[in-house]
C-alpha cells in the first residue's frame, strides 16, 4: 500500500465521520437530512457527455499501444497465439488436433474461447499480436456495455454510471483487457451473459441469453463450478419473484446444455469412460495433467482464507480503498436482498449477492494462487463497491465529487506506474518474455542466420513457444521436428525446427561440453547465466547484446 492509498483511505475515513457527526447533529436539532439529488439530475441530463469522458478515459487506459503494450508475452498468451495461428491456416492446433473444443497447452489444458476469437481476428487484422490480444478487448468493452445498459435499466443513471467508472479505472480490468490470457474472459462474458438474461422479454432473447451462457463455458474450466452454481440460485430467485417462467428457463437451459455437452463428454474422457477424442470434425484431447483432483469443498476451509488474500489484495487487482469500501456494500446490499425478498418484491442488488456468493464459493472449491483465477468476482465486487460510494454521499453531492476525485487520482497513479513500469518489464519474468519473439523474428529474416542451427539457454520459461510464434512454423513442422527429453521423471523439449533448448539448472553442464566451433551456429544465452557466458567468452565467439540476452555467432 502506496503512500497516495493512504493519503485516500484517511480522506474516505474522514468523509465517513463527517457523515456521521452531520447526522447525529441534525437529528439533534429535530431536522431531517435531505438527500441531495443534485447528482442525480445532472447525470440524468448530461449522460451522454459523461460517456464521452467514459470513452475517453477507455482510450487511455486500454486502447492507447494496444498490442506494443504489455510489451512483453506470457507463456500461456503465446501459446494460446500460436495455436490460433495453426488453426486459422491450417485447422490444427500445434498437436495437430483438428478444430480442438479444449487446448492441449502445455499438457494441463486451456480454454478455447479466446483462441478461436483470435482466430477470427487474425483473418481480419492479419497474424500479429493486435490480433492476438483482441479478443480481451473486445469482450471487456461489450462487459462494460452491458455493465451499464444493465444497471441503467435496473436502477438509474447515476448508479450505472459510477458503476461504469469503476469498471474502467479498476486496475485489474485495464491490465486483463490488454493481456489475451483465456480466463480473463470469464468476467466479460458473464456480464454479457447476465444482461442477456436479466432484459430478455421474447422467446429468441431467451435462447440467445442461453448461446452465450454456453459459449462463457469456453472461456474458463471454473465456469464448469461456478456458472452451474449460479444459475441455479439465479433460477429458483427470478421464480420466487415471478420474473420468468419455467418455459423461459427451459429457453435459456437447452441451447446452454447443448454447447456444455462437449465438456461432460471432456471429463468422460478423461476420466477414462469413454476413449474416443474425435466429435465429428472437432477434437477434445486426452491431457497429461488434468487436474480435477484439485477441486473439492474441502478446499474452502483448507485454502480459503488464502484464496481471499489473493483475490482483494493482489497488488494489481483492486485499489486497497475498494476492500472496506465492498465491506460496507455488501453489507448494504446483504440488508436490501433481505428485505426485498421478504417483501417478494425483485432488485438487482439481490442478483449480484446471489452472483458474488455463488460464484466466490465455486472459486474457492479450488486453491486460487493468482488474480487470473478469480477474475468473475471483479465486477460483482465493484458493484458493492458502487453501493457504498452511493451511501457515503447520499446527503451531499460534494462528497460524492470528493470520492470522485480520489478514485481519479488511484487511476491516474495506476496508469503512470502502468506505462512507465509495469507494461514495459514483467514483474514475473519466468512466465513471460519481451525479446525472444523479436530476436527470432530478426534471425528468421536474414539470409545468413535463418538456416543456422541455434542453442537457447534463456530464463523464460518453455521458451520454444515464442520461437515458434515468431517464426510462424507449420504445426506439421512443430510436430515432425518436436523432440523431448526426459530428465528426473519430467519431459522437457530438446528441439523443434532449427532451435535447440537447454535448462540451465539441469542440462548447463552438458551444454558447455558441447563443442560448437564444429559448424557455424547462434547461441542464445540469459545475461543471468553468467558463468555460461564467461565460458562462451574464453571460446572468443562473437557477441551480441540483445536486450536480456547474449547472442553468440560460433
Amino acid at each position: 500500500m502506496g503512500i497516495i492509498d493512504c493519503i485516500i483511505i484517511l480522506l474516505i475515513v474522514g468523509v465517513i465521520i463527517f457523515i456521521q457527526i452531520r447526522k447525529y447533529i441534525t437529528q439533534k436539532k429535530g431536522e431531517k437530512l435531505e438527500i441531495d439529488y443534485t447528482i442525480d439530475e445532472f447525470c440524468n441530463k448530461h449522460y451522454k457527455k459523461i460517456w464521452c469522458v467514459g470513452i475517453i478515459i477507455i482510450f487511455i487506459t486500454v486502447i492507447y499501444q494496444f498490442g506494443t503494450l504489455p510489451a512483453f508475452m506470457g507463456v500461456d498468451e503465446a501459446a494460446m497465439a500460436y495455436d490460433a495461428h495453426c488453426i486459422a491456416n491450417y485447422g490444427t492446433d500445434r498437436y495437430l488436433n483438428s478444430f480442438p473444443l479444449y487446448l492441449t497447452n502445455f499438457g494441463s489444458g486451456q480454454s478455447t474461447l479466446c483462441c478461436y476469437l483470435a482466430v477470427a481476428f487474425i483473418k481480419l487484422l492479419g497474424d500479429n499480436i493486435i490480433a492476438y490480444r483482441m479478443p480481451a478487448l473486445f469482450v471487456y468493452l461489450l462487459a462494460v456495455i452491458a455493465s451499464y445498459l444493465l444497471v441503467s435499466k435496473a436502477k438509474d443513471k447515476k448508479t450505472a454510471i459510477l458503476f461504469t467508472f469503476l469498471i474502467i479505472t479498476c486496475p485489474w480490468n485495464i491490465l486483463t483487457a490488454r493481456e489475451a490470457l483465456d480466463c480473463n474472459l470469464y468476467a466479460g462474458m458473464f456480464m454479457v451473459s447476465l444482461f442477456l438474461m436479466q432484459r430478455a422479454q421474447k422467446n429468441y432473447q431467451y435462447i440467445l441469453a442461453g448461446l452465450v451462457l454456453g459459449l462463457t463455458l469456453y472461456t474458463y474450466c471454473l465456469s464448469w463450478i461456478t456458472l452451474p452454481l449460479f444459475l441455479v440460485v439465479w433460477s429458483i430467485y427470478m421464480l420466487y419473484m415471478k420474473k420468468i417462467k419455467i418455459k423461459q428457463l427451459i429457453l435459456i437451459a437447452v441451447p446452454t446444455f447443448i454447447l456444455a455437452m462437449p465438456f461432460i463428454y471432456f471429463l468422460l474422457l478423461n476420466l477414462g469412460i469413454v476413449e474416443s477424442t474425435q466429435i465429428g470434425i472437432f477434437t477434445l484431447p486426452i491431457l497429461q495433467d488434468f487436474r480435477i483432483d484439485q477441486i473439492s469443498v474441502c478446499n474452502i476451509v483448507k485454502t480459503g482464507l488464502e484464496s481471499l488474500k489473493t483475490i482483494f489484495f493482489t497488488k494489481q487487482a483492486l485499489y486497497f480503498i475498494y476492500v472496506p469500501l465492498f465491506i460496507i456494500g455488501f453489507i448494504i446490499g446483504i440488508i436490501q436482498t433481505c428485505k426485498k425478498i421478504k417483501k417478494k418484491e425483485y432488485s438487482l442488488t439481490s442478483v449480484f449477492v446471489i452472483a458474488f456468493i455463488t460464484l466466490l464459493l465455486g472459486l474457492l472449491c479450488t486453491r486460487i494462487p493468482t488474480a487470473n483465477k478469480a477474475n468473475v468476482i471483479y465486477i460483482p465486487i465493484l458493484y458493492f463497491v458502487t453501493l457504498a460510494i452511493l451511501s457515503i454521499a447520499k446527503y451531499s453531492k460534494w462528497i460524492f465529487m470528493a470520492v470522485f476525485i480520489c478514485i481519479s487520482i488511484l487511476c491516474i497513479n495506476f496508469e503512470i506506474y502502468y506505462y512507465s513500469s509495469y507494461a514495459v518489464y514483467p514483474e514475473q519474468k519466468w512466465f513471460s518474455d519481451k525479446y525472444l519473439i523479436p530476436l527470432a523474428q530478426e534471425l528468421e529474416e536474414r539470409e545468413d542466420t535463418k538456416n543456422l542451427k541455434k542453442y537457447v539457454m534463456v530464463e523464460a520459461t518453455s521458451p520454444y513457444i515464442y520461437i515458434v510464434l515468431a517464426t510462424k512454423l507449420s504445426p506439421y513442422e512443430f510436430m515432425d521436428t518436436w523432440e523431448e527429453i526426459e530428465f528426473y521423471g519430467i519431459k522437457e523439449t530438446r528441439r523443434i525446427g532449427n532451435y535447440y533448448y537447454y535448462t540451465y539448472y539441469y542440462h548447463k553442464k552438458e551444454f558447455q561440453e558441447i563443442d560448437f566451433s564444429k559448424e557455424k551456429t547462434i547461441l542464445i544465452i540469459s545475461k543471468l547465466y553468467e558463468d555460461v557466458i564467461e565460458e562462451m567468452d574464453k571460446r572468443g565467439y562473437e557477441k551480441e547484446e540483445y536486450g536480456d540476452v547474449y547472442v553468440y555467432t560460433t
